[in-house]
């Protein structure tokens, strides 16, 4: 029997060696700092509402009769600046919830990412990394979450005040306008919930790429959620691989659309 020539035995140990990988356990988002993060946003939402409550329906409901005059349009300007005024410190408050969110999560994420690090390859790489370089990831995402804070109430006075001047110049009732008023506070209810579930994401993907990569780990596979609410974009690349320096065209990495709730899940090469 001809023994196998060297270079094609170099071939096969090459080819052996890449193809020993082991997967680990893919880190998802904190549930917890996202409810926490929800409520603080559901509380100025609800504060909103209460303020529109207490000092422009009851100017709607009197005023009705005299829509068209000076007094009427005056009375509103001063009622729509008492408003805002009383969420001038606004940025001050965005600022505490958006570093507690930002905070939380990354200290989630970083027990999560290295505890099944550790269960994959049996050493507690924590300790051994010095520094994770994720400065830039945190601060950037605060200053993201402090502008998506501050808009509520900006977006939220804006809408009302269309609501209001619009139905004025139109000739519409108090309690067309009151129902208006109640379809926006809906809507600002779910941007509320829709800020918190997608910052919770585009966080955790971002601390997961940026904590694989200072690994070395070059590749991850995409997991969906695995539930009835995938979308057919997101659900065509559950189970595939993807390298971190090749994002997909269409989404971006898991959890980078809007709304995506996939993972990567790390690919350690041996």
């Amino acid at each position: 029997m001809n023994p196998i020539p060297t270079k094609l035995k170099l071939e096969m140990n090459r080819k052996h060696r890449k193809e020993k990988k082991k997967l680990v356990r893919p880190t998802r988002n904190s549930r917890a700092e996202e409810i926490k993060y929800r409520k603080e946003l559901d509380a100025l939402v609800g504060s909103l509402k209460d303020t529109t409550a207490s000092n422009l329906i009851p100017i709607l409901k009197a005023l009705q009769s005299e829509y068209v005059t000076d007094g009427y349009a005056k009375t509103l300007e001063e009622t729509f600046n008492r408003m805002r005024m009383s969420y001038e410190n606004i940025g001050r408050q965005a600022a505490i919830v958006s570093n507690s969110f930002v905070t939380g999560s990354d200290q989630v994420n970083k027990k999560r990412f290295y505890s099944a690090m550790q269960q994959a390859v049996g050493v507690d790489l924590q300790s051994i990394v010095q520094r994770e370089d994720l400065e830039d990831v945190l601060v950037a995402t605060t200053r993201e979450n402090i502008s998506l804070i501050k808009s509520i109430p900006e977006e939220y006075f804006k809408k009302i005040e269309s609501i209001v001047f619009t139905g004025t110049t139109q000739g519409r009732n108090s309690q067309s306008m009151i129902k208006q008023i109640k379809d926006l506070n809906k809507s600002t209810t779910k941007r509320a919930k829709l800020i918190a579930r997608d910052q919770s994401s585009k966080l955790n993907s971002a601390l997961n790429q940026k904590r694989q990569q200072n690994l070395g780990i070059e590749e991850y596979i995409w997991r969906t959620a695995g539930d009835g609410r995938v979308r057919p974009d997101h659900d065509s690349k559950n189970g595939k691989v993807f390298r971190w320096d090749k994002p997909p065209a269409d989404t971006g990495h898991p959890g980078q659309d809007i709304q995506c709730r996939c993972v990567a899940q790390p690919i350690i090469k041996f």
